[in-house]
């Protein structure tokens, strides 16, 4: 045998016996920062920015100091989808929030994050079709917590071509990593956002 056959013929077996060329084509997952776009498939999101919220009490109490990240999310379906919210404390989230799939470091929260579409002062949980919408995913700081420098959110995407026989799923499910049936989901990007000091919210 020539020996360059020989070479190509031991290469061939070594990527063979370490799990084939299937393991090692994985690309890592995107990394990404402020104003980046990401295709989930369903639906396109903006990842716009990160910011620190004081919240004032009405009554003179001592008010709440939240963090808030703020994305831009298209609709690319054809029918309306909730928000939802993220996951959180190693639960998955639902519906259009489950995509969110960690932020790091967790924001410790009493009641988790929420998610919501706050449209000049009256707040949707709606995402229509066709159309754009700010999405502001809100975690309440404990007393005396500080707020992280930065936030990085592992981000996934939806499988189009899935449906729902029982609509327990909503018609939103994730894409995986891996096609076993406990295969977790794939992470396509991680968007680190700078977490902005000021502001007060309503």
């Amino acid at each position: 045998m020539p020996l360059t056959a020989l070479v190509i013929a031991t290469v061939l077996g070594i990527t063979a016996a370490f799990g084939g060329f299937a393991e090692a084509a994985k690309r890592p997952p995107s990394r990404l920062g402020p104003g980046a776009v990401v295709d989930q498939k369903l639906f396109t999101t903006k990842f716009v920015t990160a910011r620190t919220v004081f919240q004032p009490d009405v009554y003179g109490g001592d008010g709440k100091n939240f963090v808030e990240i703020e994305l831009e999310v298209t609709n690319k379906g054809d029918k309306t989808e909730s928000v939802g919210t993220p996951g959180y404390g190693g639960k998955q989230g639902l519906l259009y929030g489950r995509s969110i799939l960690k932020v790091t470091p967790e924001i410790k929260s009493e009641l988790g994050p929420i998610a919501m579409i706050p449209d000049e002062g009256v707040v949707s949980r709606q995402l229509h079709p066709g159309m754009t919408s700010t999405v502001v995913i809100r975690y309440e700081l404990a007393e005396g917590q500080e707020a992280p420098p930065s936030l990085q959110l592992d981000v996934g995407t939806f499988d189009p071509d899935w449906e729902s026989f029982t609509g327990a799923e909503f018609g939103l499910t994730l894409e995986t990593d891996g096609d076993g049936e406990k295969a977790p989901p794939k992470v396509e990007a991680q968007v680190v956002l700078p977490v902005q000091r000021g502001g007060t919210g309503g």
